[in-house]
């Protein structure tokens, strides 16, 4: 059996796509899978080392224009050339096809794709839907109406290539497979994307007595809301003499380019301030998740009020409690059981009040925190994959299987 990974977001180390594609390596070894992947045609040599990547995307979901019907079919017919450039390199054809960041033009390039090969058995596919038609625009803006159409398009003719028994779809949040069952005609799971971590017991740690570490880390898009933290540290760092902050984020080549000053601020703020804009290994991101207390997540909840976040679900599996924003939709659990804190007003004064709010019931939130993290301590990739590879095992031609056969399996 082979499986090949395609993420055309993958470019470089850090991350989610990397942290992605790296899980569902490690996954696909143990399960015994020989399997390969396509990134970006701008991955960087450690991407190719690493990951033993094959570099072929020149678009991905980030490079968008949405200026219309004509732009979104051009970007489908280059990734559908690209993608069959990048899996003649790799034969035989995969039994099990591995899409996670998906969006409609990845689905409609792949079911292109597997249309043209009418002759051969098609694929299973696992795939993850993150964000919504538009990946800046929360699922229920009012202008996503030309996007949707564009789903339809897409997972119709992705239905059609391979059979809607053989695609396994998932979210990250409930909001956002409720948005997306209708228009892609799939029954959507709701699972968290790929990670770095499973295993929450191998990471719970006490909280150290005395100081508290605050933790900010990722890469710095504007809807993560580093602009607001120096004014909202600073608050933070003058009422509460035992707290501490370790910031992370990346900015280069972001849509936050400009940020510069935002991260020279914080830097000017003392010891109790520990700043860095480099792409963190996983296992510097790990190092840094460690000595968190207290996760902060200020984001905008109008872009994240159905989406997912990865470094949220690497702190639930961690049991470290979180402090977010009202209205983002991934944290909605935390604040239900008790080891989130909203932010009410996302502004610096209303992030600071969040953070004193959090670090006055510090234990009660670390207690909630870890006692969440062992009860979803699941293998949940583990499962998706073996799931799908013991449907591809269980339904396997035999070796006398007919062309005919291969016909009538393409339902």
């Amino acid at each position: 059996m082979k499986a090949v990974i395609i993420d055309p977001g993958l470019h470089s180390m850090g991350g989610h796509h990397y942290n992605a594609t790296l899980c569902l390596k490690a996954e696909l070894l143990t399960l015994g899978i020989d399997h390969a992947c396509l990134v970006s045609a701008f991955a960087d040599g450690q991407v190719v080392r690493d990951l033993g990547g094959t570099p072929c995307f020149s678009k991905a979901v980030y490079g968008r224009s949405y200026e219309g019907p004509e732009e979104f079919s051009r970007n489908v017919r280059q990734t559908a050339r690209e993608l069959s450039r990048g899996l003649r390199r790799h034969r035989p054809a995969p039994e099990l096809l591995i899409l996670p960041c998906c969006d409609q033009v990845l689905a409609l390039a792949v079911a292109r794709y597997l249309r043209l090969r009418w002759f051969v058995r098609p694929p299973r596919i696992v795939l993850w839907l993150l964000f919504g038609p538009h990946y800046r625009k929360p699922t229920d803006d009012p202008s996503l109406g030309a996007l949707y159409t564009e789903c339809r398009e897409a997972f119709a003719s992705l239905r059609q290539a391979v059979g809607a028994e053989r695609i396994m779809a998932y979210c990250e949040t409930a909001g956002m497979a409720e948005a997306y069952r209708d228009v892609t005609g799939l029954e959507i799971g709701v699972a968290p994307g790929p990670g770095l971590l499973k295993d929450a017991d191998a990471f719970c740690a006490g909280r150290r007595v005395g100081a508290s570490t605050v933790v900010c880390i990722g890469f710095a898009n504007e809807p993560k809301g580093y602009r607001l933290l120096p004014g909202a540290i600073e608050r933070v760092l003058a009422e509460e003499p035992d707290a501490s902050f370790m910031i992370h984020g990346v900015f280069s080549g972001s849509d936050t380019a400009g940020q510069g000053p935002v991260f020279e601020h914080l830097a000017r703020l003392g010891p109790r301030v520990v700043v860095r804009t480099d792409v963190l290994s996983p296992a510097d991101y790990l190092a840094w998740l460690r000595q968190a207390d207290l996760l902060l997540l200020p984001y905008d909840p109008d872009v994240y009020r159905t989406r997912g976040s990865g470094v949220f679900t690497e702190a639930r599996r961690m049991g470290i409690p979180v402090v977010t924003t009202k209205g983002c939709g991934f944290a909605q659990a935390a604040f239900e059981q008790g080891w989130g804190v909203a932010i009410d007003d996302r502004d610096e004064a209303g992030i600071a009040q969040a953070v004193l709010q959090a670090l006055g019931r510090l234990d009660d939130l670390t207690a909630r925190a870890h006692s969440q993290g062992r009860a979803t301590a699941e293998d949940d990739i583990g499962k998706v994959l073996r799931s799908a590879v013991d449907v591809i095992r269980a339904s396997a031609p035999g070796p006398r299987s007919s062309l005919l056969q291969r016909l009538f399996a393409r339902r």
